[in-house]
């Protein structure tokens, strides 16, 4: 197919369009008949991929567009892709080919960047290298604790009055403040029962996977897995070309909860677009 500039960004967005609502397959045969801009396609082939468990594929798209993230803002997505590649790399046994890829990586930042640009990409090799050889990193996110009021270190209130007239929608945004200081401080239950009082209203993805991470290790997997679907239904995407919830794939806990029936659900979910 071939087109000006004006249709090809009209196709691409129709195809990325397709893929968030979870049209998977028509998305992708979108994406296959545009010529041009392949770094994004390729990520947004690769974040496919991962949910597909077709880790192979996934690291081949991934090596053909992460070494170019200087075309988009968010610093995120290559975090996210990179932990998501690693683990990929572990699971297959390909850990020399990710450190080859690696060494690409870095070698290419270093020639775009002087010695104080450089200093958060020679941060995300250097974890990522550790990674690949089970190794401690200083990037991992807190692990989570199951606090009884025993233990609690505190204890949260949250009140509201009869004559209040917010809405339920307006009280979660007061609600997802108290989260932030509830999560691995305050006693468990109560912090998921008042997750759950106004989770169909919070839109930080944050709270949903803490929360899940939470049930995951009280083993309580469906309501787990209500809570990554939460998170699935308000995600939002930052870059034009992203078209599924990266994130999930920093936290080994929900890597690992990651059913290939669930990671099929996640996909065919319509999600923000």
């Amino acid at each position: 197919m071939e087109n000006t500039n004006s249709e090809t960004n009209f196709f691409f967005k129709q195809a990325i369009s397709a893929i968030r609502s979870g049209e998977t397959d028509k998305g992708l045969d979108y994406l296959n008949e545009i010529q041009g801009l392949d770094v994004f396609k390729n990520v947004a082939k690769a974040e496919i991929a991962y949910y597909r468990n077709d880790l192979k594929n996934a690291m081949y798209f991934d090596e053909h567009s992460i070494s170019s993230d200087g075309l988009w803002y968010e610093p995120g997505i290559t975090v996210q892709h990179l932990r998501a590649y690693v683990h990929a790399a572990k699971t297959l046994g390909s850990i020399s080919r990710a450190k080859e890829f690696l060494d690409y990586y870095i070698s290419e930042k270093r020639r775009e960047y002087d010695v104080v640009g450089i200093r958060p990409y020679n941060k995300l090799y250097n974890n990522a290298m550790k990674r690949l050889d089970n190794l401690e990193t200083d990037d991992n996110p807190p692990e989570i604790s199951i606090i009884t009021k025993e233990n609690a270190d505190c204890e949260f209130k949250f009140f509201r009055s009869d004559d209040d007239n917010l809405s339920q929608k307006e009280t979660a945004q007061g609600a997802s403040v108290m989260l932030n200081f509830m999560w691995n401080k305050a006693e468990t239950k109560s912090t998921l029962e008042f997750y759950e009082s106004y989770a169909d209203y919070i839109t930080l993805d944050l709270h949903h996977i803490w929360a899940a991470r939470n049930y995951i290790k009280l083993n309580m997997p469906e309501m787990a897995e209500n809570a990554i679907m939460r998170y699935v239904k308000t995600w939002t995407p930052s870059e034009k070309f992203q078209v599924m919830p990266m994130k999930i794939f920093i936290y080994n806990d929900l890597i690992d909860f990651l059913t290939p029936e669930l990671k099929e659900k996640i996909l065919n979910t319509p999600k923000i677009d």
